[in-house]
């Protein structure tokens, strides 16, 4: 029993004088704070896409801003949420302001909101993390940062409700100049010909214009044919932003009127399902036609339409309604973006 105990004794000794200069190795400990000194919490950012049952990698980190009172070593990490945390570590030789990147590792379980505690010496703050379906498709960081892109040769297809059992095809397929403006032509279809619908887009700083007949999205329709640039999507878009279209003229009927169209965007980062898909960072857009008469006060058509544009992908859905009735729909269900 003596040798036993004695033995113990050398053994909590060993690992005692282990630890000690693993201590020694790792200097004294930094002291400091994720708060300022109002006990407000410093800034933190995000970065990378955090997908359900998709491992973190690199680009999955967060960025916490703290005050370095004491120079030392440190660890900063996070508790562990719905499989996944953070962690940094490393030395502050000096005092003052630090941001440190605190890497991500695991796999996050489910989509939600996941709420983290950041514990950096005694101070600790909060920051809570999105995390998307499984299977969401997100934005390729190499195809710039539109939503609506206007490369050439990119092309899109789509399930058309006009069109039973079969998909739309629309191309990028070349440039025109229509006045003094340089547009991008997109034809319904591989190659023009008879019978092939044509579009045309151009942007502007971030505003996008489609030139078209004015009416093409209204029920009423112009006795006249009237054709100009409507300011369809713009770009830096916040959820609630509105704006209005430019105002055309036209008779209906022989009565002069003015129509405009009127957009909100209703979700500025949206994760929605199409066909199957899912995709994230989308700009959910209600469009709807108005109609002056004889300068009295715009009334809204009956027709409301709702467009989803995915960043780097383009239009993903599209439907109209009227009087509560879905009169037309447009899903996507392949795309090429160059």
């Amino acid at each position: 029993m003596r040798y036993t105990i004695l033995a113990l004794i050398g053994i909590m000794f060993f690992f005692s004088s282990c630890q000690k200069e693993k201590s020694l190795e790792l200097g004294n400990p930094a002291e400091g704070s994720l708060q300022d000194d109002l006990g407000d919490c410093l800034p933190k950012n995000i970065n990378g896409n955090y997908i359900a049952s998709q491992a973190l990698i690199d680009s999955n980190y967060i960025e916490v801003t703290l005050n370095v009172d004491k120079p030392g070593y440190f660890s900063i990490f996070t508790d562990t949420v719905n499989g996944y945390s953070f962690k940094a570590q490393g030395n502050f030789s000096d005092t003052g302001t630090n941001v440190v990147r605190l890497r991500g590792t695991g796999t996050p379980a489910a989509a939600g909101s996941d709420a983290f505690t950041v514990f950096f010496d005694s101070s600790f703050c909060s920051i809570a993390v999105n995390v998307l379906p499984a299977g969401t498709i997100p934005p390729p960081p190499s195809s710039g940062g539109t939503h609506f892109p206007l490369t050439a040769n990119s092309w899109w297809s789509y399930d058309d409700s006009e069109i039973s059992g079969d998909t739309l095809k629309i191309l990028n397929f070349s440039t025109i100049t229509i006045g003094s403006n340089s547009y991008n032509l997109f034809i319904d279809g591989d190659t023009p010909g008879p019978g092939v619908d044509s579009s045309y887009f151009r942007k502007s700083g971030n505003d996008y214009y489609e030139y078209n007949a004015v009416d093409n999205y209204t029920v009423l329709a112009f006795d006249n044919t009237v054709k100009d640039d409507i300011l369809f999507l713009k770009e830096g878009l916040t959820t609630g932003q509105t704006w209005n279209s430019a105002e055309f003229s036209g008779t209906v009927g022989g009565q002069a009127l003015k129509l405009r169209y009127a957009f909100t965007c209703t979700n500025a980062n949206q994760t929605v399902t199409v066909n199957g898909k899912s995709f994230s960072d989308v700009y959910n857009i209600t469009m709807k036609p108005q109609f002056s008469i004889l300068g009295s006060t715009y009334q809204d058509d009956v027709v409301v339409w709702t467009m989803y544009y995915a960043k780097n992908i383009g239009v993903i859905y599209q439907k109209a309604d009227a009087g509560g009735t879905t009169a037309y729909e447009l899903q996507i269900r392949n795309w090429k973006v160059f």
